[in-house]
């Protein structure tokens, strides 16, 4: 007879093998009915643990790393909530989160890595496959990865056809860094969708706001001094979209009768607006944490590559209204 696997206790037990492992290694996210059934299906058939994969699973590699996507990562409000909504869900199947750099996949103690965004070119990926460990994406990858998304494209979709259902034609686009995925992505939609309305993209529109508040707040200061011609702002990110908001009160301008204003996040960034609530593109940052933490664990137990896009959809509210005239300027 060949020698029981972990696998066969899981299936014996009517359990996951993740179940398995922390329910013999003593670990959190089992219940005592469940653990106690575990033990019984590995009393009666008989099976011994591994001796490496016991120490595996008893500290040689219970740490997963998730990289920086940028230098200013952690001062970025959607990348600290991700991390919390990760490291929430890995800490309660026993592992511990660190934020390391990919080059540190192959250090003692590492078992996998959670890589948040993608660069247009990017060399991580080839890096992280010559080591023997597991890694998660969350970005849009082809099938041989394992990644987790939102559908930007639907999202920013809904926000111009939004603001275009408005009356609204010279719409700028506050986009965020050029080299990465998610900003690419939400441009090129900005783009198609002007396009499908007969209005030509105009390259004057599109504004670097670097991902961050000040940066829009600047980049729109700048539009704004130049008497530059618009009657709405669409963001590709709520933290863009304050940075947008305070300029637009500074110049005295009006939002939403004087410019519409849309974000994309529905994320709980700033209360200095909270008398003006933003309409933005709601993506499930729960999910999304979650998805990417259960598809590291999925990995680590022997599971293939899939990836899974999640739904986003727009949340309407105060910042945007119909066009009051055409073109608004400061």
């Amino acid at each position: 007879m060949s020698k029981l696997t972990i696998h066969d206790i899981a299936k014996h037990a009517g359990v996951s093998t993740g179940t398995v492992s922390r329910a013999l290694n003593g670990r959190f996210g089992v219940s005592a009915a469940t653990r106690d059934r575990v033990l019984r299906v590995v009393s009666e058939l008989g099976y011994v643990p591994d001796p490496d994969a016991r120490q595996l699973a008893k500290g040689s590699r219970t740490v997963i790393g998730i990289t920086r996507f940028s230098e200013t990562s952690l001062r970025n409000a959607y990348y600290t909530l991700l991390l919390d909504l990760i490291q929430e869900a890995l800490v309660g199947a026993g592992y511990a989160v660190r934020i390391l750099d990919t080059k540190d996949v192959a250090r003692p103690g590492v078992a996998g890595m959670i890589v948040p965004g993608v660069y247009l070119a990017d060399p991580r990926f080839e890096e992280l496959r010559s080591h023997d460990r597991p890694f998660v994406v969350i970005g849009e990858m082809p099938p041989e990865y394992t990644w987790v998304e939102v559908d930007n494209r639907n999202g920013m979709r809904q926000a111009i056809t939004h603001l275009l259902g408005l009356g609204h034609k010279r719409i700028v686009h506050m986009t965020g860094s050029p080299i990465g995925q998610t900003a690419q992505l939400r441009l090129e939609t900005y783009q198609n969708v002007m396009k499908d309305a007969n209005l030509e993209p105009n390259p004057d529109l599109i504004l670097d706001g670097r991902f961050t508040q000040l940066g829009a707040y600047r980049a729109m200061q700048r539009a704004l001094a130049q008497k530059l011609e618009f009657s709405a702002v669409a963001c590709a990110s709520d933290e863009m979209a304050f940075g947008v908001l305070a300029a637009l009160e500074d110049a005295g301008l009006n939002v939403p009768n004087d410019i519409s204003v849309t974000g994309f996040d529905d994320l709980p960034l700033d209360d200095t607006f909270e008398h003006l609530p933003l309409t933005t593109v709601h993506q499930p940052m729960r999910l999304i944490g979650h998805t990417a933490a259960q598809l590291m664990l999925e990995l680590l137990e022997g599971a293939a590559p899939r990836g899974v896009l999640l739904p986003t959809n727009l949340v309407t509210r105060a910042s945007t209204a119909a066009a009051m005239r055409q073109p608004q300027t400061a």
